[in-house]
């Protein structure tokens, strides 16, 4: 069982809609979980973040789900950023400063915990982003959609440890970015496609084994 609460965190946009699950007994830690892209329906509540929060969860992992800016009740419009971004920000897409956001808010809020990221889909785009300017110890890339979006290297510090999962069938998957990094753990599930159809327990395994 866990104890989930609501809260708003102040974003560069405006407020960002935040799910805040606990579970019932001691903490280890806490997970801050990216969701899909809003053009395709994605949003905190997607089922895949689900099966990530529920086995993060039965390892004692507090979960933060939020909505980018357009989505719910976040404020803001999806993929634009506001005049004063435009002025000041250094990040692609302008979702990235939500997640710095919710990132800056989970450190302060849980201060003596370790720090996970988890990303799907677009959301792992956006996480793959901010690695280099958040205090991250793991971070689990979903389904990065490496065949139509660009995963530069990153700068990531030697402290954090990435982790790559996807489905052999997933043609939105390319993973040269990560299989030819030695630094990166990848996880490829055989047959599948971008959803995990029929892989949630396989998925809900890659996401348990990464906090060993």
């Amino acid at each position: 069982m866990s104890n989930t609460t609501q809260t708003m965190v102040q974003g560069p946009a405006g407020n960002l809609e935040v799910m805040l699950s606990e579970p019932s007994s001691n903490i280890d830690g806490v997970a801050v979980l990216c969701h899909p892209h809003p053009l395709y329906g994605g949003s905190m509540h997607d089922s895949v973040l689900n099966i990530a929060a529920l086995a993060l969860l039965q390892q004692h992992i507090a979960v933060a789900r939020f909505n980018f800016r357009g989505v719910g009740n976040s404020q803001g419009i999806s993929g634009r950023s506001t005049e004063q971004e435009k002025s000041l920000q250094s990040y692609e897409p302008p979702e990235v400063g939500d997640l710095l956001a919710v990132a800056q808010w989970a450190q302060a809020h849980f201060s003596l915990s370790r720090l996970i990221y988890a990303g799907y889909s677009f959301g792992s785009h956006v996480l793959w982003q901010t690695l280099s300017q958040i205090n991250c110890d793991k971070a689990l890339l979903i389904a990065p959609p490496s065949a139509v979006m660009r995963y530069a290297e990153q700068d990531v510090t030697s402290s954090t440890s990435v982790h790559v999962v996807w489905c052999q069938g997933d043609d939105l998957v390319d993973p040269t970015p990560f299989t030819s990094n030695q630094s990166i753990v990848t996880t490829e599930l055989t047959e599948g496609d971008h959803f995990f159809t029929g892989h949630a327990a396989n998925l809900a395994g890659a996401v348990s084994s990464m906090l060993g």
